[in-house]
């Protein structure tokens, strides 16, 4: 579906309509499936995509949250009888944990978006790199819509949450709005 298309202007039409006809409760969960339904309609495996990227986001802040609280109650409980070096080297462990889940979700999603979209950029360079050698062929993948935008909406999710600068989410259906509200995605390149 074209943003320019009469397509688009029906759907966003659509969804305004439905959005200030709905009870305030509902206008989130619908805008939800708005913008599920908009990456459907312009292709159903790009549903994949997203959804793996909510998903293990989701998993890890969760996961990064539940360090922080193990933390905050091991050093309450064991204020008295541990040295300000102790804390200082029980934190540097704690945060090193969270540091570990942080990396694999930067590497997971960042890989995502590399193989979908720069694969055949490699697979091109090399081809002028060996031109005599015959040619790597080219693969034939999906680049979901907005994966760059999305990709990196949901680092600075998890970076938020490793720093403790933002708050933790604990409903999957709210981070997956704020990853895949459609109108911001479509805003274009930045």
């Amino acid at each position: 579906m074209l943003f320019t298309s009469y397509e688009f202007i029906a759907f966003l039409l659509l969804v305004l309509v439905s959005y200030y006809v709905v009870p305030k409760k509902f206008q989130w969960p619908l805008l939800l499936v708005f913008s599920y339904v908009f990456y459907y309609i312009a292709n159903p495996m790009y549903l994949i995509f997203i959804l793996t990227t909510t998903i293990s986001t989701y998993f890890v802040s969760l996961r990064m949250e539940a360090i922080n609280g193990e933390m905050n109650a091991y050093l309450a409980e064991h204020k008295a009888e541990l040295s300000k070096e102790d804390k200082k080297a029980y934190k540097a462990k704690m945060k090193a944990r969270k540091w570990n889940w942080l990396l694999l979700c930067l590497f997971f999603n960042i890989g995502i978006l590399s193989v979908t979209k720069y694969t055949n950029f490699v697979i091109t360079n090399i081809n002028n790199l060996i031109a005599g050698e015959g040619p790597l062929q080219l693969v034939d993948m999906i680049v979901p819509m907005g994966i760059s935008f999305y990709t990196f909406q949901t680092l600075s999710y998890v970076i938020d949450v490793y720093r403790q600068k933002g708050e933790v989410q604990t409903n999957i259906l709210y981070v997956g709005l704020y990853i895949t509200f459609f109108p911001q995605l479509i805003a274009g390149p930045i």
